[in-house]
């Protein structure tokens, strides 16, 4: 039981591997084993093996000295990268290897962009090598790359028509079969010969079909048949006899661009930008194209007729309807479809950028323990922000305490969230630039200079929001003061709607308290949503001086009357 515990435990733990003592072979050299050791063939960074998402593949030639106590520090510090694989050198490989020396082959995994990925191995295995010190070197690096299959097609197996069909039901077998409706489900990867059509190449694969499949048994043609995907016929092969010359062979590559896209796109563009009604002449052209577009998308084997005008109709006109709906939709010209498209193209490269960068990081794989520490302060900061900042409205500019105005609370949010918004996506800016240099591998080379540079970037930005969101404050607040000053209506500022009115006495002849005094009954003032029984109001006479805050007059309520102004003067 307690070796079933110790086994699970280490399957659940990520980070160097524990190897045997023994060491891998080296040219014939038998690895020196201790005792009840098993010689090592291979070693790997991941225990479990767990799935990677690694993109790139690079692989190493790792050289030093002879010395099995070297060979394992090097295989277990090069091991400790998930998904990295150690081996010894086997003769196949073709190396030679020095006397008194000893060679690994590493296979490693990396992410990020492919021309980036080589150096990016080879710093993050010299930085293993390093700490702790390993007397091992890298003799060389290359990039695996994906070999695809060239010059195949794939086959596909369909059940046969039924022999009683007949009319129009025989008809219909053989659309529903060209759509691949009647498909069981089984596919072929079959190598393309030159000079060999469609129905070549199926009768050669019925005839390997022992060959080709894993059963070895014999295509049972009464029941199945084959067919190919919908594509064109595949180029001739340069080293074989060219087939002889048919309708599709006839043009070339760029001429069925012609007829696939540039031709719809004139037509669409015309039909749009003219108004006349010899504008739908425009429109022969895709028509006339429907038929050879049509046999050029589905050349590859013989077809029915309808089934390849209805791919020629679909391929032009969708290009035809593009090009009207564009044209017809952005009247502004090239130039304003660019701009409009420039928010787009930002917008996709600040996501694709912070996916790369909080992909495979630490808070992706903490991030259920973070958001919720995270999203809880919000309700408590964004109206404590949005106070704060009718304060520095009220206060700072105007002169009257924040408390004496009534702002209903909502608006203490609604205040906070545009700097909040523009700093978080100024911040998803950086972080996309730094998701895209991990992209590039530069994480590895220059993470000493990014994760230096991009903190500090940040905190400039949220410095930056700061100082942009007081002087807005500022500018509203004298926007507000300079229309009291003109005799116009001020403008509201989230939930801060003041409005000029006329102050009177309730008592004519009763002296009213004003602080600081006299009590403004010439010209209107500027009146807040009062909270309480004092009255601040903001008097735009000269009189009371040059600085916007000393034009605060305090008052208590019921002394007082409030009535519309109209113009520059009270009554």
């Amino acid at each position: 039981m307690a070796g079933l515990f110790s086994a699970l435990i280490g399957t659940r733990r990520s980070g160097r591997v524990r190897l045997p003592t023994g060491a891998p072979q080296q040219g014939g050299r038998p690895g020196a084993t201790g005792p009840g050791s098993v010689p090592l063939a291979g070693a790997s960074g991941t225990e479990t093996g767990a799935f990677t998402a690694a993109t790139q593949r690079v692989r190493l030639i790792l050289e030093g000295a002879d010395d099995p106590d070297e060979e394992e520090r090097a295989i277990e510090a090069l091991t400790s990268q998930r998904g990295w694989k150690v081996r010894a050198v086997r003769p196949r490989d073709g190396l030679t290897v020095p006397d008194g020396h000893a060679a690994l082959i590493v296979d490693a995994l990396a992410h990020g962009q492919r021309r980036t990925a080589v150096g990016a191995v080879r710093e993050q295995a010299a930085r293993l090598l390093r700490q702790p010190p390993v007397g091992f070197r890298i003799r060389e690096a290359e990039l695996v790359r994906h070999q695809d299959e060239p010059n195949t097609t794939l086959v596909r197996v369909m059940r046969r028509r039924p022999p009683d069909l007949g009319g129009f039901r025989r008809w219909l077998w053989r659309y529903r079969e060209a759509m691949g409706g009647a498909d069981t489900g089984r596919v072929l990867t079959v190598a393309l010969l030159p000079e060999e059509d469609g129905e070549q190449l199926k009768v050669r694969v019925k005839e390997q079909w022992a060959a080709l499949t894993r059963n070895g048994a014999e295509f049972d043609d009464d029941l199945y048949d084959l067919r190919l995907s919908i594509g064109p016929r595949p180029r001739a092969d340069t080293d074989g006899p060219l087939p002889r010359p048919g309708v599709v062979r006839r043009f070339g590559t760029l001429w069925w661009l012609l007829f696939a896209v540039l031709i719809p796109l004139a037509s669409g563009w015309t039909l749009a930008s003219l108004s006349s009604p010899w504008r739908y002449l425009a429109l022969f052209p895709p028509l006339a194209t429907f038929g050879p577009v049509g046999y050029w998308v589905t050349s590859n084997e013989p077809r029915p007729r309808l089934l390849r005008l209805a791919w020629g109709v679909f391929v032009v006109g969708c290009v035809t309807w593009v090009s009207y709906q564009w044209s017809v939709n952005s009247p502004g010209g090239l130039g304003a479809q660019i701009r409009g498209m420039l928010p787009v193209l930002l917008t996709l490269e600040i996501a694709v950028g912070c996916w790369h960068a909080f992909s495979r990081s630490w808070l992706s794989r903490n991030l259920l323990a973070i958001l919720p520490v995270f999203l809880a302060p919000l309700p408590f900061v964004l109206p404590w922000a949005g106070s704060f900042l009718h304060t520095a409205y009220l206060e700072e500019v105007l002169g009257i305490p924040e408390s004496a105005v009534h702002i209903a609370f909502y608006w203490q949010y609604f205040v906070a969230l545009k700097p909040a918004a523009l700093t978080l996506a100024i911040m998803l800016f950086y972080v996309s630039l730094y998701g895209w240099a991990k992209y590039f591998n530069l994480h590895v080379s220059q993470g000493i200079f990014l994760n230096t540079v991009f903190p500090f970037l940040i905190l400039l930005a949220i410095l930056g929001i700061a100082d942009r969101t007081l002087n807005e404050v500022q500018t509203a607040a004298e926007r507000a003061y300079l229309a009291a000053t003109r005799g116009e209506q001020p403008p509201a500022y989230y939930g801060l709607k003041a409005r000029l009115m006329c102050v009177r006495p309730v008592e004519p002849g009763k002296t009213v308290s004003v602080q600081p005094g006299p009590l403004p009954t010439r010209r209107p003032v500027l009146v807040f949503p009062r909270e309480g029984d004092t009255l601040w109001v903001w008097d735009p006479s000269p009189e009371r001086g040059r600085v916007s805050d000393e034009h605060a007059v305090r008052m208590r309520a019921e002394d007082v009357s409030l009535y519309p102004a109209t113009g520059t003067s009270c009554p």
